[in-house]
């Protein structure tokens, strides 16, 4: 039964993983000893290929990277060589090994700094830390401040890393942000064999994956549920909205997929797209040239013969490698695990960046291409009203026709820099845009009975988007006796114009069955047009402006700010392109932050932030039929707690959002009118693992319990039941492990649960829960002198069919069983 704490009844796999993250909790309370543990970047595991070369040079470039704190005396390092590093260590193991030969040890000191000695000096006479300050230049001066426009670096076990973006306030450390953030990395997408966005978020149980956009012609592309609430063509590319495609984002070109959870208007703006990003934010951090020259193939094979190569290239330039250039370059093309069904992947993507003193800047150009022939529709099945849920179809068999197809082409280019005025103050400006262009001819199937009989319409949805941005921001510091302040002034502007045409969906249908799909001709869209006119255009500018004031050596932060967001849309007659303003609205939304250490390795946080999303259209059959509404404005309260035990962590948090929604409310007289004054919430709990539990075993993931209802119906009779489309609880949870037994080789295994969720407001229809297990191996080993790393993963293991999710009336078939063989080596 419910209790005080929960609101519902924990599901016994969901108990299990709470009391093993109490358990481990407990264990791992940090024991007082003489000398502090390296920090958790410290303990990462990274793969390593460095050619003999100048010691300092070496031992700067792998303890910049690690995050680690090394200083030493000129003279000790000055003409010295270091040892090739090959293979994969944690940073200190590599240091070592790059001492190899050179007369050189390393040592930590009592504050956590390593530094190096000769090797024959007894322990006694070791230098200290302030000896190195007094016998000259110091030529190794990593430390764990990164330097300005590096990224934080992973945590312990590579998986994630110990910081992220946090959109206005730029990037934070995990303990330091007052939000809920995770930061994927690129060695964890290279592990699992990521293809999209899509297949990185399989790892976070706040998330649920609705439209994957990979295998199907929904025309919103991939749509998210994260805490339950919708995220739709929102996906950030470098902090920055409108410049990554909503089709099936590819992940070969990005060297993190950072998730924030809630509402984020302060931090990211409000989102274009119609789905807004009302449950969180997914930014894709663009992969930049490392020091170390990077040339890497990889080949991969997915189910049924879905073959691809992906190529990797980064050099840097200038005497001081200020000048860096990155290329990837990825095609994938043939069968997928669907019988019937293929897809073609293309995508390029080149970053060049300039790091100087005081002036950084970037480019980034893109093109994705995507050609899917018998995709399944708009990616799930409409249910009439009244019909029991049917069971799902057979998830491997092929259920469109084999003339359906989606076809997408995006383009994309960002330029920005930042300037250091001074060492306390930055000026930030960035400009950029995408298009995008797609053509969908595939149908949409509604299941009439529980036998699986359907109606299939058939559509031709011809479709384009423009993005055109400009941002601009100032960043300082601002010290006054104990306190810090830390200001971010920031002003964008976003422009959305897009054009579709209707006129082409239900031009042909026909009867078929989910389960046994009747093959019919392909319809004729001969005369057709597939460049429809312009039909909506969107303006967002805004200017935001926040304070984080930091007090007791930053123990404690809070942060207030606001931003002003004017939301303009436009909407285009067809015939005559004339334009008419359907609405000009604007809207301040506030946050208010803190975070506040309760030791170096725990953090306790809350917030309370407000989001927007696109205002929804009256229905057809309403009397106010096309009316469009302002705005939606969302808010969110949550509290946590965020503990770094060395070499892993874990998070704990409460939150609690209310959002309104739209309802078509009866006037009495048979007449029905749609009108904003419905309102959902959501409450829930989040708990959260992460990092290396025990040296060569990783963990990653958790469980997200759900409380989400309807409060507010047409005249309150559905309040208080469950939301739809929500599950109660979500379950994901990874784990890693290197066989000791067999050096190089690593066996993984992942569970994904959701349980049963409910498809209508009357709850009077649900969907049951299910499980699906992923397992994967992968070897670690030299071919012809260069490290190779042979990959194997089995996603949905047992080839469960089930729901994996709706939307409304619609249901989403999970994906079928689907194996993925790749093999990658370094030149």
């Amino acid at each position: 039964m419910p209790s005080a704490v929960f609101p519902f009844p924990p599901n016994p796999c969901a108990t299990a993983l709470l009391l093993a993250l109490g358990a481990s909790a407990a264990a791992a309370q940090p024991a007082t000893a003489e000398v502090p543990a390296a920090p958790a970047s410290a303990a990462a595991v990274r793969d390593y290929d460095l050619p003999a070369g100048p010691l300092g040079a070496a031992l700067n470039r792998i303890a910049r990277d690690a995050g680690l704190a090394l200083t030493a005396d000129a003279q000790l390092v000055e003409g010295r060589n270091a040892a090739p590093v090959r293979g994969r260590f944690d940073a200190p193991e590599a240091l070592r090994r790059a001492l190899a030969g050179s007369g050189l040890e390393l040592r930590q000191t009592t504050g956590g700094v390593f530094t190096l000695r000769e090797a024959s000096r007894p322990a006694a006479q070791a230098p200290r830390l302030s000896d190195a300050a007094t016998l000259g230049a110091v030529t190794v001066t990593a430390s764990a401040e990164a330097a300005p426009g590096d990224l934080p670096p992973a945590y312990a076990g590579g998986q994630v890393a110990t910081g992220s973006r946090v959109g206005l306030l730029g990037h934070q450390s995990l303990m330091d942000t007052p939000f809920h953030i995770t930061s994927y990395t690129a060695e964890l997408m290279q592990d699992q064999q990521a293809i999209t966005v899509a297949d990185v978020l399989a790892n976070d149980p706040s998330v649920r994956t609705v439209s994957y956009s990979l295998t199907n012609a929904a025309a919103g592309g991939d749509i998210f549920l994260i805490r339950g609430f919708s995220v739709q063509d929102s996906v950030l590319f470098d902090g920055i909205g409108g410049i990554a495609t909503n089709r099936a984002v590819a992940v070969e070109a990005a060297e993190r997929v950072e998730v924030l959870k809630g509402p984020n208007a302060l931090l990211n703006g409000m989102a274009p797209g119609a789905g807004g990003a009302v449950g969180g934010a997914i930014n894709l951090v663009p992969k930049r040239a490392g020091d170390v020259p990077l040339t890497r193939l990889t080949t991969t094979y997915l189910s049924r013969g879905n073959l691809g190569g992906h190529l990797d290239v980064g050099r840097r330039f200038g005497d001081d490698h200020q000048w860096g250039v990155r290329f990837n370059g990825i095609h994938r093309d043939g069968k997928t695990a669907t019988q019937g069904q293929s897809v073609e992947l293309g995508a390029a993507a080149l970053a060049v960046d300039y790091r100087g003193s005081q002036l950084r800047a970037s480019v980034d150009a893109g093109h994705q291409t995507m050609n899917n022939e018998a995709p399944q529709g708009a990616a799930g099945f409409g249910i009439d009203d009244g019909i029991a849920i049917p069971r799902p179809p057979r998830a491997s068999h092929r259920i469109a026709q084999d003339w359906e197809f989606a076809r997408s082409r995006s383009n994309y280019l960002l330029a920005k820099a930042e300037y250091e005025l001074t060492p306390d103050w930055t000026l930030s400006a960035a400009a950029g845009g995408s298009h995008t262009r797609s053509r969908y001819l595939a149908t949409d199937v509604f299941v009439t009975n529980v036998q699986g009989d359907a109606q299939a319409t058939t559509y031709f949805w011809p479709n384009w988007t423009n993005y055109r941005t400009l941002q601009g921001g100032l960043q300082g510091t601002v010290r006054a006796g104990e306190l810090t302040h830390r200001i971010h002034l920031h002003a964008s502007y976003l422009k959305k114009d897009s054009g579709f045409t209707a006129q082409y969906y239900g031009f042909d249908s026909f009867a078929t069955n989910m389960y046994a799909p009747a093959a019919t001709a392909r319809p004729s869209i001969d005369g057709f047009s597939s460049r429809p006119p312009q039909t909506d255009s969107l303006q967002l500018p805004s200017v935001a402006l926040s304070d984080t004031v930091s007090l007791w050596q930053d123990r404690l932060s809070v942060t207030l700010g606001a931003r002003y967001q004017r939301v303009k849309v436009v909407k285009y007659d067809t015939t005559t392109g004339a334009g008419s303003a359907a609405y000009d609205e604007h809207a301040v939304t506030p946050a208010l932050a803190a975070v506040f250490k309760l030791q170096p390795n725990v953090s306790v946080y809350g917030n309370y932030i407000e989001g927007l999303v696109q205002g929804d259209s009256a229905p057809l059959g309403t009397t106010n039929a096309g009316q469009v509404f302002p705005p939606v404005r969302t808010k969110q309260r949550e509290v946590g707690v965020k503990a770094d035990w060395g070499r892993f962590s874990t998070t704990a948090s409460l939150f609690h959002i209310q959002k309104p929604s739209g309802l078509v409310a009866s006037n009495g007289d048979g007449t029905f009118t749609y009108q904003v004054g419905a309102e959902q919430r959501n409450r829930g709990v989040e708990l959260n693992v992460f990092g290396e539990v025990a040296r060569g075993t990783r963990l990653l993931g958790g469980v997200t319990f759900n409380d989400a209802r309807l409060t507010r119906t047409e005249g309150g009779t559905y309040n208080g039941n469950a939301a739809p489309n929500v599950s109660r609880w979500q379950l994901n949870l990874g784990s890693d492990h290197d066989v000791a037994a067999v050096p190089g080789l690593t066996l993984s295994a992942r569970m994904i649960a959701s349980s049963a969720q409910q498809v209508d407001a009357a709850n009077l229809r649900r969907i049951p829960g299910w499980t699906r297990w992923d397992i994967g191996a992968r070897y670690r080993t030299q071919a012809w002198g260069r490290p190779l790393v042979l990959r194997a993963g089995v996603d949905n293991l047992f080839n469960r069919n089930y729901w994996s999710s709706g939307s409304g009336n619609w249901l989403y078939v999970g994906s079928p069983r689907t194996v993925t063989l790749s093999a990658t080596v370094d030149f």
